[in-house]
């Protein structure tokens, strides 16, 4: 009786399996509750990711990513000379000139003692900006960079760094990093009629 239960059983899901539709079919209804994956966070120089679009949001980690830059050393961030030797991530961002910016992170639940910066030369502390205040402790925050003004056009940096050495207690941690503003446009196509 085991053995035709689990037949029926098994015939029964190999006939849902061959009936369910696939997604070239014509009845494929695609999910519309699916949760969508979660952000992978930024990335390192020479080519982090581009935030191509304003308002930007995304959460990621710090946790396994490698240190690339120690020291903000620019004038503009004396307020946060300090080592940064903990892991960071960066963000590419291009500007039109004279466009304001917005960069803050969320650190809720975060191990990590973590700070935002903006640079101008990708992997080179001395080109900072402009950094947030540091609010001092693990997922101590949000990190706020005062709004940035009077840029010249061109590609800029965000780092989310960590106050911590790599592999200690503080040195990594989550992050959902907010920029706000415009971006430039460019012309996609012109035509006389």
């Amino acid at each position: 009786m085991l053995r035709t239960f689990a037949a029926a059983l098994a015939l029964s899901l190999l006939s849902m399996t061959a009936s369910a539709a696939t997604r070239s079919a014509p009845e494929f209804v695609p999910n519309p509750n699916r949760v969508a994956p979660a952000p992978q966070g930024g990335g390192a120089c020479p080519n982090p990711p581009a935030v191509t679009s304003l308002p930007f949001n995304d959460s990621g980690t710090t946790c396994g990513s490698t240190n690339t830059i120690t020291n903000y050393s620019a004038t503009a961030c004396a307020n946060l000379a300090s080592p940064y030797p903990g892991e960071d991530e960066a963000y590419a961002i291009t500007v039109g000139a004279s466009q304001s910016l917005d960069i803050t992170a969320d650190l809720t639940g975060s191990a990590g003692d973590l700070a935002l910066f903006l640079i101008g030369t990708c992997g080179n502390g001395a080109s900072c900006l402009d950094t947030s205040q540091d609010a001092i402790g693990p997922g101590a925050g949000p990190e706020v960079v005062p709004t940035v003004t009077g840029l010249a056009a061109g590609t800029y940096y965000v780092y989310v760094d960590s106050y911590y050495d790599a592999g200690t207690t503080g040195s990594c941690g989550t992050y959902t990093l907010n920029i706000a503003g415009s971006l430039p446009v460019s012309l996609q196509s012109y035509s006389i009629d």
